[in-house]
């Protein structure tokens, strides 16, 4: 009898364990990253339908879930389009949850698998024109543009090949493209893209992402190919490029006309879409309207990926089988340069070249003073604080800081506490303005050998205008005859001839410890996460809002985009 109760107690006990304490978590798995790839199918509107592919090989233990984070489009997910494959051609559903930040991407009913592959499937429909990605430009050369400025989410993990197929609503007729047919179409690319990806030019069937199984006739679109092998974790797979504006109708899109109907004729374009609206409003279910027609393609999305799924590993095994390297890639001609890597110079002020060349703020703001101080604009009263008095209105040839030096003298001639923030926005906006298509490094070498040849050339003239020996009350001829051989000078000395300036930049107000810095510290983001990085992002952002839509997005918004991507990237397999 002890020992019946005895047994009774221990399975009690036991089965009191198993209620009350938590299951013990899965073990981490280790996986590894083989391949990510993407296709865009953008509509005329600037909607796109999205798919990505994402094979992991799962090498320890088991895997159940990861997270899908980096997509700035808003996402609405095609039911029953998202889903994983094993190595074995099962398939298991998806649980997906939006955790704010994030996707959460769940093997359904509390499925793991491991070791081995598993292969995901995510499909989407997003609006690339709200989220910024698709937008009307205008180029000098090439006129007016559409620019799909896009880069797919970045990963934590190193992977073996990535592939990018951006679809276009540009009918062809044949299955692939030289580089001369489709630049006749009117494509441009940036030149890093030619230097870092295979690309190759396609004409698929169809206006969505390509199916488990393509059709085998309609309708084919233009397809641009990018390809790169072995990608570091947190590479960014960016893809810019450009085709004439009559492709798209964005105005309808943000306007709600009509799809397809043009808001109006501007010169040099024609008054259709070309070739792009037969295609996609002839009846047929398609990419841009998120009503009836969607919710048509979402179903037939839906039915070819239930019936098509063993197929559609075919279609992602093939990939394996395919030798890039045997393929006849052809560069193409650039067009649009990119930033900072072409050796362009910039074409810049004497008071930008100082800025880009790292000379101090407070050394700037000394000599702007000083040379208003010579012609008369103003009259230095005292220096210990600095009050200055307002002689006449600043004459139109002197540049934007000195008018925001000007602007900052107050009433009882002292400057603004401000002052230093304000030239350091409005001179780091300058620069990103006219410099968002050069090579910054060729430029501040540029401007250096000009500063050392213009002190060889200049250095009487200069010393005598900041001695005050030479006095210039209509103003100067030429900046670059005396700031540059100060500059020079400075560089090497640290402060120049005993001048004026030399005790006015002292008296800059400095509240936020901005006076010492040059160009080069707001660029690198001013250190930290302190005023600097502050004003460096203001200014940025503002210059590419001026200088991208007038020369095909500036260099901010791709240093902007590539940082958005780098702070938020998918992974986190568990």
């Amino acid at each position: 009898m002890r020992y019946a109760r005895l047994v009774g107690l221990i399975g009690l006990f036991a089965f009191a364990l198993t209620v009350l304490l938590p299951a013990a978590a899965p073990a981490q798995p280790r996986v590894a990253l083989d391949w990510v790839e993407v296709e865009v199918a953008l509509a005329p509107e600037g909607t796109a339908m999205v798919q990505y592919q994402i094979r992991f090989n799962v090498l320890e233990n088991d895997m159940g879930a990861f997270y899908f984070q980096g997509e700035q489009g808003r996402i609405d997910w095609i039911d029953g389009a998202s889903f994983v494959l094993t190595e074995t051609n099962e398939r298991i559903d998806l649980e997906i949850t939006d955790l704010g930040d994030r996707w959460d991407i769940v093997l359904a009913n509390g499925r793991r698998h491991g070791p081995g592959t598993l292969t995901f499937f995510l499909t989407y429909f997003t609006d690339y024109a709200a989220a910024g990605h698709v937008a009307r430009t205008t180029s000098p050369e090439h006129g007016e543009l559409v620019v799909f400025n896009w880069s797919p989410v970045q990963w934590e993990y190193p992977m073996g090949h990535q592939r990018v197929l951006v679809r276009w609503p540009i009918g062809v007729t044949q299955d692939e493209l030289t580089l001369e047919e489709a630049s006749a179409l009117g494509l441009l690319t940036e030149r890093f893209m030619n230097e870092r990806y295979l690309l190759s030019y396609l004409g698929l069937i169809g206006q969505g992402v390509t199916p488990a199984e393509p059709p085998a006739d309609g309708k084919r679109f233009l397809v641009v190919r990018a390809y790169q092998e072995n990608l570091p974790a947190r590479a960014d797979f960016r893809q810019q490029m450009y085709v004439p504006a009559r492709y798209f109708d964005l105005a309808a899109a943000a306007s709600g006309a009509p799809a397809g109907v043009p808001s109006g004729d501007a010169p040099g374009l024609t008054s259709q879409p070309a070739e792009s609206s037969p295609g996609f409003f002839d009846g047929r279910p398609g990419l841009p309207a998120f009503g009836g027609a969607l919710g048509v393609l979402a179903i037939l999305v839906v039915v070819i990926t239930v019936m098509k799924h063993r197929a559609m590993v075919t279609a992602g095994e093939e990939v394996d089988t395919v030798r890039w390297d045997a393929e006849t890639w052809t560069v193409p001609k650039i067009e649009i340069k990119n930033f900072r890597r072409n050796g362009k110079i910039a074409k810049l002020n004497a008071i930008e070249a100082g800025f880009l060349c790292d000379v101090p703020l407070k050394t700037l703001a000394g000599l702007m003073l000083q040379e208003m101080e010579q012609a008369g604009v103003l009259t230095v009263v005292g220096r210990e604080p600095l009050v200055v008095e307002k002689a006449k209105d600043l004459p139109p040839e002197y540049t934007a800081y000195h008018r925001q030096l000007y602007s900052c003298i107050e009433a009882d001639g002292t400057l603004l506490p401000a002052t230093a923030s304000r030239l350091v926005f409005t001179l780091t906006e300058g620069i990103q303005e006219k410099a968002w298509d050069c090579d910054i490094v060729a430029t501040q070498k540029h401007y250096r050998r000009e500063f050392e040849r213009q002190f060889a050339e200049h250095k009487a003239e200069a010393d005598a205008f900041w001695t005050g020996r030479e006095r210039r009350e209509r103003g100067l001829d030429d900046r670059s005859h005396v700031y540059y051989p100060f500059y020079h000078h400075w560089s090497l000395h640290g402060r120049p001839w005993e001048s004026q300036a030399v005790t006015l930049d002292d008296a800059l107000p400095d509240p936020d410890g901005l006076a010492d810095k040059g160009y080069g510290y707001f660029l690198g983001g001013g250190g930290g996460a302190d005023i600097g990085a502050q004003y460096a992002s203001a200014a940025c952002h503002s210059a590419c809002h001026s200088a991208c839509h007038s020369a095909c997005h500036s260099a901010c918004h791709s240093a902007c985009h590539s940082a958005c991507h780098s702070a938020c990237v998918s992974g986190g397999a568990r």
